[in-house]
């Protein structure tokens, strides 16, 4: 019996130790301490630093972040709910305890692995399955660029699928408790986008399912299976009530939520613009690079080696100054997107398995897979099939929230995978060969005619970008000797990106063949299916893994004393600046006044800054920015009001240099006035001329509310005792009840205010900002910010955590005395 039971582990055992071999081996740098250099890590690391200090000083993150955009809720940044049974529990379980990227890619691997096996794959094929799906080359670009929780997320949908199909297959305790653990752990990683896309999925195939039900009739079972897949989604769901309820609650006063102004770019009331949400979308024959990675040129950065490149032989030979000037134009990518890291490539060898599959006149995930793919593949277009997205962005719940359509491709590199194995499994393990040589035909057919249309498209096409267009414009104003380097450095770029399409296509012509070869040998018994899946499994990994490493390879990692020297050592200005202890705020404009608001994180890292990076910033902040603050210098009020003591900038000959701004108003401060506007645009509009120090700018509906004396004593003050993020104090002394305004920003979602421990209404005042009436005399007057959205998530997240421990572990004990009942 032991036998029998080694002898049935022994491929999952093989399988596991592969995935963590291959894993280890790819990510080796990591075990030389090195680290990842990622952007988005970077960026993060800066606006979080305040946090971990907090954490470090009084033992428990913050809920609210002084160190950018003036304050915004950490909820997004670092948060920890402390509840008994965490998510994070079973995601370290999974992951073997392994440092990252490494667990990344082994949970990915394993991941898709569990769903070929509930799919009842063989376990060398599912082998074969897993290294595709992790390392189908988007998943190299995202961890290269630091979107560690959309890899995460990514590595957990075939789980969650395999989850569902449990259920599905009438394996209800098992599916009902792995559904929960699953959707725990996704949601936990709150990527919403990946999760939205996640359900279409799972929505698709769960109409796939039912039409297969009711035409048997088993209404029972559909009724039964339904039901508990969505308590089981609710209960892993309600596992993050934190995240949940702190996300929903902050989603209505973030950019995502809309602004308030009427004449505004990035937002509507309802969410995005169409415009902002249909950026980075892919051009309808984008899709393609699946099957040849390079069509659309690659990524952005380097992609033709210096010295073949014709292009930047042409930068060489311009003068120096022009030749540097046009550096910026040297992007090899001229897809849709506008600018990307790498292609979604998930491999030729594979998507010749995928269609092979989808030929299959048996099938019985075919139709499901078919049509999710293509609903997908059509969304990725975007604003370039603007009548069918534009369709959806207005009734489809929910896609208006989100950017990027170019995500979405993420769903057919998932199902292309899995189709994939379906068909290897059918071809390597049905008995009717012949209607397999047929099937195999028709697939070498369709597969030709698709390289034949590929290759035509690499004669007509003319390899030109946006970027391009926009340089050619520019050029026509120019010199004739400027405009003929220019003409000439394009017409060498266009050279390259066709040497790369072609080199590309010749490249997945010759692994389909490959394959198609071994497939064929097989069908005709010249070899034995282990061979042919060796043969086909092999390939198939040296195709994804030789693209995967033009993008993910040892030059990405760093010492971590140079990873922190290059990125967190503060510069001499910082180090001036910080040798102020009192309260204020920065703005870093070293790399531009727009760059401080979206791509100036690392300002946080060392200052409470008044920009940042954010992708869910307030959207009465994001006002403030687009209307005031992108019109810097001209913008004194705005700049004054949010207590900016210190201005970092560039002198002339590009070295950092600190401006001191004495008009600062600090932490508080009273006024002699109050002035009264009807409408969000009014008081937007007011700041332009206004004298913060003198008069404050308030809404017409709380006019009610404020009671204040407007004589001036210069003897009444307000002064900051101390900032605790989620807690402030002030004193104040004044003759006469006054105003005071309170530099940090208005947030009504769990700020109160207290003027010696009576509760009063917090005012917002000049669009962004706090006030106060405050009563004649000496007072302690404290903020404290205890969202209700956080404590009764942390409460509801406890229960449904221990219910979902226990489902486990109930499933655990029903298998174990079924097993015993079997051998007894």
């Amino acid at each position: 019996m032991k036998k029998e039971l080694l002898s049935r582990l022994f491929p999952h055992f093989v399988a596991v130790i592969t995935f963590l071999i291959v894993a280890t081996i790819y990510c080796r740098p990591v075990l030389d301490n090195q680290v990842l250099a990622q952007p988005d890590i970077i960026h993060w690391k800066g606006m979080a630093q305040g946090s971990f200090e907090f954490k470090e000083k009084y033992g428990r993150f913050p809920l609210w972040t002084n160190n950018l955009f003036s304050g915004m809720p950490a909820y997004h940044i670092a948060m920890e709910s402390d509840i008994i049974v965490s998510p994070g529990w079973f995601n370290s379980i999974f992951t073997l305890f392994l440092p990252k990227p490494i667990s990344f890619f082994f949970l990915a691997s394993i991941c898709f692995y569990f769903l070929t096996q509930i799919l009842r794959i063989n376990p060398y094929i599912g082998l074969v399955g897993g290294l595709a799906y992790a390392y189908t080359t988007y998943n190299p670009i995202i961890v290269s660029v630091g979107h560690d929780t959309k890899m995460m997320s990514i590595a957990l949908l075939p789980a969650f699928i395999a989850s569902l199909m449990l259920i599905y297959n009438k394996k209800y305790l098992w599916g009902a408790a792995l559904t929960a653990i699953m959707t725990a752990l996704l949601v936990g990683y709150n990527h919403v986008q990946v999760i939205y896309y996640l359900l279409i999925i799972a929505t698709i195939m769960t109409i796939g399912y039912a039409v297969k039900w009711i035409r048997e009739k088993d209404l029972k079972h559909l009724f039964l299976a339904v039901s508990i897949a969505v308590c089981s989604g609710i209960l892993g769901t309600l596992s993050n009530a934190v995240t949940l309820l702190t996300t929903y609650e902050s989603s209505k006063t973030t950019i995502r939520g809309g602004s308030e102004l009427a004449n505004k770019n990035a937002a509507t009331a309802g969410g995005l613009s169409k415009e902002y949400a249909f950026s980075y979308s892919m051009y309808p024959g984008e899709a393609f690079v699946m099957l040849v990675p390079k069509i659309y040129g690659g990524s952005g950065g380097p992609e033709v080696d210096e010295a073949h490149s014709k292009a930047i032989e042409e930068l060489r030979q311009m003068p120096p100054a022009l030749g540097q000037q046009l550096q910026q134009y040297l992007k090899f990518y001229w897809g849709g997107i506008g600018d990307t890291a790498g292609p979604p490539y998930v491999g030729a060898i594979i998507c010749f398995l995928a269609l092979f599959g989808f030929l299959l006149p048996k099938n019985e995930h075919k139709w499901w897979i078919l049509a999710a793919s293509g609903l997908t593949i059509l969304m990725s277009w975007g604003g370039y099939f603007a009548g069918f997205n534009g369709f959806l962005y207005d009734h489809l719940p929910l896609y208006n929230k989100f950017r990027a359509p170019s995500m979405i491709i993420i769903v057919p590199t998932f199902l292309f995978c899995l189709m994939a194995v379906l068909a290897l499994q059918t071809i390597l393990f049905t008995n009717d060969k012949t209607a397999l040589w047929n099937n195999y035909k028709k697939t070498i057919l369709f597969s030709g005619s698709i390289l034949l249309l590929l290759l035509l498209f690499y004669f007509n096409t003319d390899y030109t970008s946006a970027d391009d267009k926009y340089l050619l414009s520019n050029a026509k104003a120019a010199p004739d000797s400027v405009k003929s380097y220019i003409m000439n450095f394009l017409t060498a770029l266009k050279t390259d990106r066709k040497a790369l399409f072609g080199a590309s296509l010749l490249r997945s012509f010759l692994f389909i063949s490959a394959a198609a070869v071994l497939t064929g040998l097989f069908l005709k018994d010249k070899i034995k299916a282990g061979i042919a899946l060796a043969g086909i499994g092999c390939l198939a990994f040296i195709d994804v893994m030789a693209i995967d490493w033009q993008y993910l390879n040892k030059d990405n990692y760093q010492d971590e004393a140079d990873y922190q020297q290059t990125y967190f050592t503060p510069s001499p200005a910082d180090r001036t600046i910080m040798q102020d202890k009192s309260y204020y705020r920065v703005f870093d404009i070293r790399d531009g006044v727009h760059s401080a608001f979206n791509a100036s994180a690392l300002s946080g890292y060392f200052h409470h800054s008044i920009g940042g990076y954010h992708p869910a910033k307030l959207s009465i902040y994001q006002d403030l920015i687009e209307h005031q603050l992108y019109n810097y210098p001209h913008c004194a009020a705005a700049i004054n009001m949010l207590n900016t003591k210190y201005i970092i900038d560039k002198d002339s000959t590009g070295r950092d240099t600190v401006i001191t701004n004495k008009a600062a108003l600090g932490a508080a401060w009273f006024v002699n006035s109050v002035r009264f506007a009807n409408d969000p645009e009014s008081v937007m509009n007011a700041l332009s001329s206004l004298n913060p120090r003198e008069t404050a700018i308030v809404f017409e509906k709380d006019k009610n509310l404020i009671h204040y004396d407007p004589s001036q004593n210069s003897s009444d003050s307000i002064t900051l005792i101390e900032n605790k993020n989620d807690e402030i104090v002030y004193a104040s002394n004044a003759t006469a009840p006054r105003f005071a305004i309170f530099s940090e920003i208005f947030y009504g979602k769990g700020w109160k205010a207290y003027v010696d421990n009576t509760e009063v209404e917090i005012i917002r005042t000049n669009y962004v900002l706090r006030g106060l009436c405050v009563p004649a005399g000496q007072h302690r007057i404290r903020f404290e910010f205890r969202p209700a959205s956080f404590y009764n998530g942390k409460a509801i997240a406890q229960v449904a955590g221990i219910i979902s421990l226990l489902l486990v572990l109930t499933a655990c004990l029903v298998t174990y005395v079924q097993a015993r009942q079997r051998t007894s």
